[in-house]
C-alpha cells in the first residue's frame, strides 16, 4: 500500500463533465477556468452532482474572496469566465492539500488512520451493497468487491463526507457519529445552459472572513480525532461545504482501492448557520426545519411549504437565482434556468432513496402572485388527492360488504384495506400530476395557470378513475361498487369548479 504524492485533484481528471455530447472528465483546475465550454457536470448520482458543485464552489469562494455582491456575480456573467489569475494563484497556493494520496495530508483524509480492519471502499457510497448498506441499486458483495479507480474513489469520498447518516461506528473510541451537514436536507441547485452559468446562480455572495476549507487548516490526525476530541461548530460556508464527516484513508493497491482505512470525523457543534442549498419550512409548533425529500411523495407537493406565505425560508442559491434571473432579463441576457432539488431519503442510518427532481425555474417565483397560485394548485391537488383515497377505500368497502364482520373486525379491515391501496386510482393519479407539475411551474405567474392546472387535475384523475374501473372487473358486486363510486367521482370533479363528464 503506497503512500507517495499521486493523483492530485486539480489536475488530473475525475470530475464528469458533458462538452459536445460527450461525457469527459477534468480536474479542479479545467473545470472551473474552462467551466463555459462544459454543459453540465454529467453523473448519473444525485448525490455526487451536489458535492462536486460543492467543491467547485468552495474553491471559488476562497479563490475569489467573495463574491461579495450580486455584481460581482452579473460581472463574470457578462464577461463569460471567472477571473483565471486568482483561481490559479489559488490552486498553486493549496496544490499540496488536493493530492488523493499523500503522506502527510491526504485530501479530505486522515493519514495516519491504521490499515488494520480495513473496510471496503463500497461503504463510501450509499448506492452500492455494503455492511448496513440496503441494496438499492447495486447487488455487489463485499467477496467480490470491484476495486475503485482513483476517480471514482475521489468522488465516493466526497459523497460519504457530505451525506453520511449517523450510527454505530465503534472505532477509536468513539461509538456512533453523527449526520453529515446534508444527510438528510433536500438541495437546491439551480442550473444554467452551462457549467459557468451553474456555478454562478449557485455563488451567493460571502464574505470570506471566520471560514477556511478543509484545505486551509493543518492536516488532521488520528490522535484529533479519537475520542471524538476535535468538534467543530457547524459554520463557515466553505468549511462546512468540505466537512470531514468521518476519518477515511483511501489505501492504494497500485492502480485503484478496494479498502480504506476508517474512523471517527470532526464531530459537529449545533451553529447558527444556514446552508445555501437548503431550505425550511415551519412545523406546528412554529419551529424551523429543514425540508426533507420523503420516500412516499415527490418534491413538488412540498413545493409552497418554503416559501414566505407559509413561514417557511427558500434556499439562499434559489433566492440567488431568481434575483440573478431577474437582472438579466433587465438587461436582455435572459437565462434558461432549471431547478434541480438533490438528496437521500433515510431513516436513521438507513438510506432508502437517492433522488434527482428536475424543475423549470420560472421567472418571478417568488413573487406574492406566483406564491398564492402555487399555494391554491397544491393545496387543490392535496384535497382532490384525499377526495380519490376515500373514493377507493369506498369502492373497495362496496366490494368487500360486511361478509367477515363475523369473524372479527381485523379480517375486515385488512381485507378492506389491501384491497384499497391496490386500486389505482390515487396512485395513477399522482403519477400523472408529477408529470404535468412541471408545464404549470413554469407559468405559475400567469393568471392562467390555476385553469391550466384545473385541467391537469380533472385529466389525472378521469385516466386515474378509467384504469381503477378496468382494474376492478365485471362481477355483480364489482359493477355495483363502481355505480356508487361514479356518484362520489362526479362530486369531486364538481368540486374542481366545472360540470365533468366521465
Amino acid at each position: 500500500m503506497g503512500s507517495l504524492e499521486k493523483f492530485n485533484l486539480i489536475d488530473e481528471p475525475w470530475i464528469p463533465v458533458l462538452k459536445g455530447g460527450r461525457v469527459v472528465e477534468v480536474g479542479i483546475g479545467e473545470a472551473l477556468l474552462r467551466a463555459h465550454e462544459f454543459a453540465r457536470i454529467e453523473t448519473p448520482s444525485p448525490l455526487e452532482e451536489a458535492v462536486l458543485h460543492r467543491l467547485l464552489l468552495a474553491v471559488l469562494h476562497r479563490a475569489l474572496s467573495g463574491p461579495r455582491c450580486p455584481e460581482d456575480v452579473l460581472d463574470w456573467w457578462r464577461k463569460g469566465g471567472f477571473p483565471q489569475d486568482p483561481i490559479r494563484d489559488y490552486l498553486n497556493r493549496f496544490r499540496d492539500r488536493f493530492f488523493l494520496f499523500h503522506p502527510e495530508a491526504p485530501f479530505l483524509q486522515v493519514a495516519d488512520l491504521p490499515e488494520e480492519n480495513p473496510l471496503p471502499w463500497s461503504k463510501l457510497l450509499p448506492e452500492l451493497a455494503s455492511g448496513n448498506n440496503p441494496t438499492l441499486f447495486d447487488h455487489t458483495t463485499e467477496e467480490n468487491l470491484p476495486k475503485a479507480t482513483y476517480a471514482q474513489a475521489a468522488r465516493a469520498l466526497l459523497v460519504h463526507q457530505a451525506f453520511a447518516p449517523g450510527g454505530l461506528l465503534r472505532r477509536y473510541g468513539v461509538g456512533s457519529a453523527k449526520d453529515a451537514p446534508v444527510a438528510r436536507p433536500a438541495l437546491f441547485l439551480p442550473t444554467g445552459q452551462n457549467l459557468l452559468e451553474t456555478l454562478l446562480l449557485n455563488l451567493v455572495p460571502y464574505t470570506p472572513e471566520d471560514d477556511a476549507p478543509i484545505w486551509e487548516v493543518p492536516p488532521l490526525r488520528l490522535g484529533d480525532l479519537e475520542g471524538a476530541r476535535t468538534k467543530w461548530p457547524l459554520t463557515g460556508r466553505t468549511r462546512v461545504y468540505t466537512w470531514p464527516a468521518r476519518g477515511v484513508r483511501l489505501l492504494d493497491e497500485g492502480d485503484g482501492v478496494r479498502f480504506m482505512g476508517y474512523g471517527p470525523g470532526v464531530e459537529p457543534l449545533e451553529a447558527t448557520h444556514r446552508d445555501p442549498m437548503v431550505a425550511q419550512r415551519l412545523d406546528a409548533k412554529g419551529n424551523l426545519l429543514v425540508l426533507r425529500l420523503s420516500e412516499e411523495r415527490s418534491f413538488w407537493r412540498d413545493f409552497s411549504a418554503m416559501l414566505p406565505r407559509q413561514g417557511g425560508k427558500v434556499a439562499a442559491t434559489l433566492e440567488h437565482a431568481e434575483n440573478l434571473q431577474g437582472e438579466l432579463e433587465d438587461e436582455g441576457l435572459e437565462g434558461r434556468i432549471t431547478l434541480r432539488v438533490l438528496g437521500q431519503v433515510s431513516d436513521q442510518a438507513k438510506v432508502l432513496d437517492i433522488r434527482r427532481e428536475v424543475y423549470p425555474l420560472p421567472s418571478g417565483l417568488l413573487t406574492p402572485k406566483a406564491e398564492e397560485n402555487l399555494e391554491k394548485a397544491l393545496k387543490m391537488a392535496e384535497e382532490l388527492g384525499q377526495g380519490l383515497k376515500h373514493l377507493a377505500q369506498e369502492v373497495a368497502k362496496a366490494v368487500v360488504g360486511e361478509r367477515d364482520r363475523g369473524h372479527g373486525r381485523s379480517p375486515y379491515l385488512e381485507e378492506l384495506t389491501k384491497l384499497a391501496n391496490s386500486l389505482p386510482l390515487e396512485r395513477l393519479y399522482w403519477h400523472a400530476l408529477d408529470g404535468a407539475f412541471p408545464r404549470f411551474f413554469a407559468r405559475v405567474e400567469e393568471e392562467a395557470s390555476l385553469d391550466l392546472w384545473r385541467e391537469a387535475l380533472r385529466g389525472a384523475a378521469l385516466e386515474a378513475w378509467k384504469a381503477t374501473r378496468r382494474f376492478l372487473g365485471t362481477g355483480a358486486r364489482h359493477l355495483k361498487a363502481l355505480a356508487q363510486g361514479e356518484q362520489e367521482f362526479g362530486r369531486l370533479l364538481g368540486e374542481l369548479g366545472e360540470e365533468v363528464r366521465t
